[in-house]
């Protein structure tokens, strides 16, 4: 039996880099990413099944666990109230599918062997580092390269973005950067993602080079963020930076404001106008949102327990009179909260945001009590990433699309992997931090 257990640990261990490299896939292409959750999924189901006689500790705290099979067994439910049951169980096998499957995996192999002693840690050797923060460390690493895929996008203008863009509203906008994403603004609702999590760990990490790479690396995805013009998702990051300031670093306050203004004067006449435009209705993209939500309203009104899973685009052409046009196929609302209102229901809504609460207050908690600084570095960026989500869910939906709601799905999780791995550190960071600061003072003396 020992024999074969340490078989299946080291088994266990590919399936984690699996994982990470299907962690890394999934901003990239959307398809292999659903490949690589089903491999990754099957292979660590095999593996669970062979030590399904060993016992594990829960991850999730009791009433975590209910509210997640509650809101699957609602999305399983609402499925008959789709108009059309069959596409709605398809696709609701198919996405559904794949969150359960990486929150399965993730909950099973994101923690692996309990780091006790929080001075152990080797910071500068990735393969020491917490399971949970080498994951965090692929999510950010992998923006780099999305965002700067965005920035050659806008330099080299060969982003074919003409149905992003209303000519006739904005007749020097020319080049909206999609990256690796499918659209403008799903890239928008991304970097929004990233960039505050990069926030979050830059305002607690000590070390000069690390600060120096996330620093460059919120430099680079916000200069992407510029150039979607995704105009919700600039809202959604002031909003998420100004929040942040006020509940977890007030000193940036100021500097913050002062660099808004900055960027503001240095903005070209496209920023502006983009600006500008948010208060008003001249172009499409604003009317249509707004017929949108209106339309939504009334679907919710009339169904108040939903229309079903994948159901939004069979019912919405009763209601469309703006464009009343029953050609055009609307798959979900430009709203968040009011998508999963209309589809799940009331008690859909319900349920996902006491699930969401939960994670939320865990956030909080590592946020302030984090034993080590990129705990509570994380807390704080998923915190601020909350705002982000809200406020830019007003007017848009990003979620809809598979690959930011497997992120929305991973950083959850990540977040209880997190708050267990805090619970099992028996030291607490200031000792550990002093340490490492007063060996990097006597290090510098000897040299």
């Amino acid at each position: 039996m020992p024999a074969a257990s340490d078989q299946y640990t080291k088994v266990e261990k590919y399936i984690y880099w699996l994982l990470l490299l299907t962690i890394a896939v999934i901003p990239l292409q959307q398809d292999v990413a659903a490949a690589m959750v089903a491999v990754t999924g099957c292979l660590g189901l095999g593996v669970a099944f062979l030590r399904r006689h060993e016992k594990r500790r829960p991850i999730l705290p009791r009433a975590v666990q209910i509210l997640l099979w509650l809101l699957l067994l609602v999305g399983y439910w609402s499925l008959h109230n789709s108009a059309d049951e069959a596409l709605s169980t398809y696709n609701f096998i198919y996405v559904v599918g794949q969150y359960t499957f990486l929150v399965w995996l993730l909950l099973h192999y994101g923690l692996g062997r309990q780091q006790r002693d929080i001075d152990e840690l080797a910071w500068r050797d990735w393969q020491a580092w917490p399971r949970p923060l080498q994951i965090i460390s692929v999510v950010l690493g992998m923006s780099l390269f999305v965002a700067a895929y965005g920035v050659v996008q806008h330099f080299t203008g060969v982003t074919p973005t003409e149905a992003w863009i209303d000519n006739e509203a904005f007749p020097e906008l020319k080049t909206r950067v999609i990256s690796t994403l499918v659209n403008p603004n799903i890239l928008g609702g991304y970097l929004v993602l990233v960039l505050s999590l990069m926030t979050g760990l830059l305002s607690t990490v000590r070390e000069k080079n690390w600060r120096l790479a996330l620093g460059a690396g919120i430099l680079l995805c916000g200069l992407c963020l510029v150039y979607t013009y995704s105009r919700g998702n600039w809202v959604a990051w002031a909003a998420a930076a100004l929040v942040f300031c006020l509940c977890f670093c007030r000193l940036a306050l100021l500097p913050l404001l002062g660099i808004g203004a900055l960027g503001l004067l240095l903005a070209g006449g496209s920023v502006w106008h983009r600006l500008v435009s948010i208060f008003g209705t001249e172009d499409t993209s604003v009317a249509l949102r707004f017929a949108y939500l209106e339309s939504t309203l009334f679907i919710i009104e009339e169904h108040p327990w939903g229309v079903g899973w994948y159901g939004y685009q069979f019912v919405y052409p009763e209601y469309d009179f703006y464009l009343n046009n029953p050609n055009v196929i609307m798959y979900h609302c430009h709203n968040l909260l009011l998508n999963i209102t209309a589809e799940l229901g009331w008690q859909g809504l319900i349920v996902f945001l006491l699930l969401w609460g939960c994670i939320i207050w865990q956030a909080v908690r590592l946020a302030r009590f984090g034993k080590s600084f990129w705990l509570r570095g994380f807390g704080s960026g998923y915190v601020m990433a909350v705002v982000g989500i809200l406020v830019g869910g007003l007017t848009d939906h990003v979620y809809f699309n598979m690959q930011m709601g497997l992120l929305f799905w991973l950083l959850a999780m990540l977040i209880m992997l997190c708050s267990e791995f805090n619970k099992n550190l028996t030291k607490t960071v200031a000792g550990a931090e002093d340490l490492e600061l007063s060996l990097q003072k006597k290090l510098g003396k000897l040299k």
